[in-house]
């Protein structure tokens, strides 16, 4: 596992590196120089997007529930996506850690159930993005180039998939860290760890459950804000190209942005998408048509805008982790000497 860990992010960098070197150095910093005044906007834009997030995260806490300020959401998130950029999980190595970082704001089971209503809303919402991208080329664009008839038959696989799996999460959510912990009990994984952990996972299915019964205005919330942070997506990549002086209409960056999002989801395996996310879009570039070497350019500074909140998220999760070893810390004073206890912030 450790050998793989080096061997991903090694294969991207070596990947990238051979993009550089085929497009050719000069061009590539030559656009970036052009871009340094339009980078403010760029992480701007991002920031909106973490923004409309998070408040998408703080929908899929039901009214009148007990949860945390948009601030703490916002750091929470931004540092769960810190990890899950750097782990080879698929974008879901932080999600559990968001609810950790909560824990003395919220009751886990209520975190533990926002966080897996506020994904499914963001898998459902991007699943819909891009198919909105291949409708766009399927009525809309005359490729130059033809798609290879693997490369159609394998994304055609992938939004089947991405569809049924959505429709299991949705039908298996009230019942989903029930029946995970009832099938590591029937693998024989550490029965006295999951006996102690069946109430909390039962409560959490409770949450998740009667959410989807009584809050589907609330729901329809959260699908709401997680596009508008595709839309934002589209909107970053639309000002990066302009700046760099490529004239496209907004509709071809909507097209980019969306099948980006697919490309990336193939090679979900690849820790922050390392190279695949530069490639990806010379990819992108040479079968639309368009020059290869602003598509290369548009990943590094998407690759630069990443790199940019992934050190926020670290500077949030260590002050939320030192923000929590200190409460813990408390609990073991003599009664008198312990701090008030956090309250819990309502709706």
């Amino acid at each position: 596992m450790k050998i793989l860990r080096l061997l991903l992010p090694g294969l991207g960098l070596l990947l990238l590196g051979y993009l550089i070197g085929l497009l050719g150095l000069a061009q590539i910093l030559s656009n970036l120089a052009i871009m340094r005044w339009a980078f403010p906007l760029v992480l701007g834009l991002a920031g909106l997007w973490h923004l409309s997030n998070s408040l998408a995260w703080s929908y899929a806490f039901p009214p009148g529930a007990f949860r945390p300020s948009l601030a703490s959401l916002f750091k929470a998130k931004l540092a769960g996506d810190a990890i899950s950029q750097l782990t080879p999980l698929a974008n879901l190595g932080g999600e559990p850690l968001k609810a950790y970082l909560l824990k003395y704001q919220a009751p886990a089971s209520r975190s533990l159930a926002s966080v897996v209503i506020n994904k499914t809303a963001q898998i459902l919402t991007g699943l819909v993005f891009a198919a909105f991208g291949f409708a766009l080329i399927a009525l809309q664009w005359d490729l130059p180039y033809a798609l290879p008839r693997s490369v159609q038959l394998g994304l055609g696989c992938l939004l089947t998939a991405c569809a049924l799996l959505c429709w299991v999460l949705y039908r298996k959510q009230r019942r989903l860290f029930s029946s995970l912990l009832a099938l590591a009990h029937r693998l024989g994984i550490s029965t006295d760890w999951i006996e102690g952990k069946v109430a909390r996972a039962a409560r959490t299915d409770t949450h998740i459950g009667q959410f989807y019964q009584r809050h589907k205005a609330r729901f329809a919330a959260v699908l709401f804000f997680h596009g508008v942070g595709w839309f934002l997506g589209t909107c970053e990549t639309y000002v990066i190209l302009q700046a760099l002086g490529v004239g496209i209409d907004f509709e071809v960056a909507l097209l980019l942005t969306s099948l980006s999002l697919v490309i990336n989801s193939l090679f979900f395996f690849m820790p922050s998408n390392i190279g695949v996310l530069e490639g990806g879009q010379v990819f992108l570039f040479l079968t639309l048509g368009l020059n290869p070497a602003a598509g290369l350019s548009l990943g590094i500074v998407k690759r630069m805008r990443k790199i940019f909140w992934i050190s926020a998220g670290w500077i949030c999760l260590s002050q939320m982790s030192r923000r929590i070893a200190r409460l813990e810390a408390g609990q073991h004073r003599p009664a008198a000497a312990r701090p008030r206890p956090m309250r819990y912030r309502s709706l």
